[in-house]
């Protein structure tokens, strides 16, 4: 149980830190050093965004795996185990989520220009995988809706 929480405690962290990127990527402060770049005065990088998340996804992958351990997370309860698995399942969101936003950090550095360009179905790459993250996001709310309530009743 106690190692179930401190697990929960280690994902809310690395929320955190991925949440941080994601404001820094999509939030005004973007939108700023976007017009500058335009202006010719400053280019946003994405290098160290993309480091961080690659670091992110690492310790998400140390961290299903420590849930997944059934000799550590041996249920006790119903209770126990709803709770077990809801964290496991908002973690995978969390790998997605985070891996979607490094896959868009990546394009991004790689050619913004072309990764922004429209394309004949009238989107651009940057539209399309941003519709995909935006639904994973979706997704990765719901779950944590559903990890704070088993949370606050456990």
């Amino acid at each position: 149980m106690p190692n179930l929480i401190n697990q929960g405690c280690k994902v809310a962290d690395i929320y955190h830190r991925y949440d941080e990127i994601h404001g820094a990527l999509f939030g005004a402060s973007y939108f700023r050093l976007l017009a500058d770049k335009l202006r010719g005065k400053q280019q946003p990088g994405h290098l160290e965004s993309l480091s961080s998340l690659r670091g992110l996804q690492d310790e998400l992958g140390t961290i299903e795996s420590e849930i997944m351990d059934p000799e550590k997370n041996t249920p006790v309860t119903g209770a126990d185990r709803e709770l077990r698995q809801t964290l496991l399942e908002y973690t995978r969101y969390l790998i997605k989520a985070v891996n979607g936003l490094e896959n868009i950090c990546e394009n991004l550095e790689q050619d913004e220009a072309a990764y922004r360009a429209l394309r004949q179905d009238g989107r651009s790459g940057f539209t399309a995988d941003k519709l995909e993250y935006d639904h994973l996001l979706s997704e990765l709310e719901r779950q944590g809706t559903r990890l704070d309530r088993l949370f606050s009743n456990y």
